[in-house]
């Protein structure tokens, strides 16, 4: 049993609250908080990740997932916290944009370099929010986009199901994301 409190807060979303380990600093807990939506996220990502266990070898563009842990608060999932080079925290890739940090060239390369990362390896990003992308700098001005949250579906039904079983299925549900995170990426660069 792994003890939180407030001291360890990291973030939090709409259904879910991370906290820094307790026993190791390099990765996060995810706990629900809210299950007024009828569905647990922690569960969804358990079964998603489970699958892409057994299938994808390089997790260099998702959250390295690490298992589940009983809290006082809860049961959680463990996932690495991204850091930058020099250790500081990746900032979200909404966040970039909304500080013009990069050309809008780089911010598609970047968008494009993870649509390929993402169709090689049959990832489904199916919460397209660009605040559950970080965006890395691992060597001195050289970024790449990480999905933190997000992946395989928002609640289990066929889709899930399909995409799991079905590789044609799982591209045409990767491209169908990809133009919605383009929307998105698109209102946001129109309001900054």
């Amino acid at each position: 049993m792994i003890t939180l409190d407030d001291s360890q807060f990291f973030a939090k979303g709409g259904e879910r609250k991370c906290f820094i380990h307790p026993e190791d600093t390099s990765k996060l807990i995810k706990i629900q908080y809210d299950n007024t939506l009828g569905r647990n996220q922690n569960t969804l990502d358990l079964h998603y990740y489970n699958h892409l266990k057994q299938r994808v070898s390089d997790f260099s563009g998702i959250a390295n997932f690490h298992g589940q842990v009983e809290t006082n608060l809860g049961g959680g999932l463990v996932f690495d916290i991204v850091r930058n080079y020099d250790g500081k925290l990746a900032q979200t890739f909404e966040d970039m944009v909304r500080n013009n940090f990069f050309s809008a060239q780089q911010e598609m390369s970047l968008l494009e370099e993870l649509q390929q990362y993402l169709t090689k390896h049959l990832i489904v990003f199916g919460d397209v929010v660009l605040s559950n992308i970080l965006c890395q700098e691992y060597a001195k001005n050289a970024f790449k986009l990480i999905i933190v949250d997000g992946l395989g579906a928002r609640r289990f039904n066929f889709k899930l199901w399909l995409q799991n079983r079905s590789d044609a299925y799982a591209k045409i549900r990767i491209n169908m994301q990809y133009e919605k995170l383009l929307l998105k990426y698109q209102q946001i660069k129109t309001q900054s």
